[in-house]
């Protein structure tokens, strides 16, 4: 199964679980690949896994600016998402 179906099937599973987080995440990761099939480098295996590294990474480093600020409720909010797309990527 694709890598997209996959998400596809993600996103029902989290909407029937009303999974907030979880839901945003793999509609992040869903919009990434969207831009993908439309972007002049193209979609393949490697673009797609990189775009993913580059989602996690953002995440992380968003996170610890809210904690140099002193706001954990908005670095967990980006930990989790960062930790679900991150699972995503390793089982591509």
């Amino acid at each position: 199964m694709a890598l997209e179906e996959k998400i596809n099937a993600d996103i029902k599973s989290a909407m029937l679980a009303k999974d907030a987080a979880k839901l945003e995440s793999l509609r992040a990761v869903k919009s990434a690949i969207l831009l993908l099939k439309t972007s002049p480098e193209g979609y393949t295996n490697e673009t797609e896994l990189k775009a993913m590294q580059k989602m996690v990474k953002q995440r992380k480093e968003t996170a610890e600016v809210y904690k140099t600020q002193n706001r954990t409720d908005l670095a967990d909010v980006e930990l989790t998402q960062a930790a679900v797309i991150e699972s995503r990527s390793e089982e591509h």
